[in-house]
């Protein structure tokens, strides 16, 4: 009886080894596949922490980069602001210049016709080429002295460049002056004269309707004409 035991004892230890054996296998790979799921997972968060690391770095040099040309495009617009700035004050000091008072002398002819005579005006704002032409077509203060443009005569243009004015009237300047070639040359150079009297212009052409006078009379007006002080009389 007693050996039956032992048999029995003996068989049931021989048959629990073998379990034993596979449940220490089993644990052992459920342990290295838990082992390799975490390794993955490291890794995997490895990566996602390397690359929201890169995004962020991404971003950020975006950022900077956006400010920069933000920065840049303010620059520009503070440097085209100033250069605006800097043209409208160099047109308002033009234009303050050009309204600027201009005492200058208008010529007129003598009572015998023989020499030029100037009457003080007061001259200002951009017109002030025309305005002196103007003057010399309304009556001279001294009854004495004679005008000599034609109150009919339009001014079409007065313009100045590189010191030559060119003084563009209607025909009238032509058909309704004192006929006679010493009152040509006086009224020429009254003119002549008078623009001259402006420190920017130092000779004159004429023109009428548009065209180029050439002749007056017998006086060639081919070439621009210059001041001619013999024929001014001072008081």
């Amino acid at each position: 009886m007693k050996d039956s035991n032992k048999i029995e004892k003996g068989f049931l230890f021989s048959s629990k080894v073998p379990q034993l054996i596979i449940i220490g296998v089993i644990l052992i790979i459920i342990i290295t596949l838990f082992a390799s799921g975490c390794s993955v997972d490291s890794s995997t968060a490895s990566s996602n922490i390397g690359q929201t690391i890169e995004d962020t770095s991404i971003a950020a040099e975006s950022t900077s980069n956006t400010e920069s040309s933000s920065n840049e495009v303010s620059s520009a617009e503070d440097n085209s602001t100033s250069r605006e700035t800097s043209v409208t004050s160099q047109e308002t000091e033009n234009n303050n210049s050009s309204s600027q008072e201009v005492t200058i002398n208008v010529y007129y002819s003598d009572q015998n016709g023989e020499y030029l005579i100037g009457e003080a005006r007061i001259l200002s704002g951009g017109s002030k080429y025309v305005d002196a032409i103007s003057e010399m077509m309304k009556e001279p203060i001294d009854s004495s002295l004679v005008k000599l443009i034609p109150e009919s005569t339009k001014i079409n243009s007065v313009t100045v460049k590189d010191g030559m004015a060119k003084v563009d009237l209607s025909k009238n300047f032509v058909d309704d002056r004192f006929v006679g070639d010493t009152m040509d040359i006086l009224l020429i150079y009254s003119i002549v004269s008078t623009l001259t009297e402006f420190p920017d212009v130092n000779s004159v052409e004429f023109y009428t309707d548009g065209v180029r006078l050439d002749v007056l009379g017998q006086l060639d007006l081919q070439e621009p004409y210059f001041r001619k002080s013999d024929l001014i009389k001072n008081d």
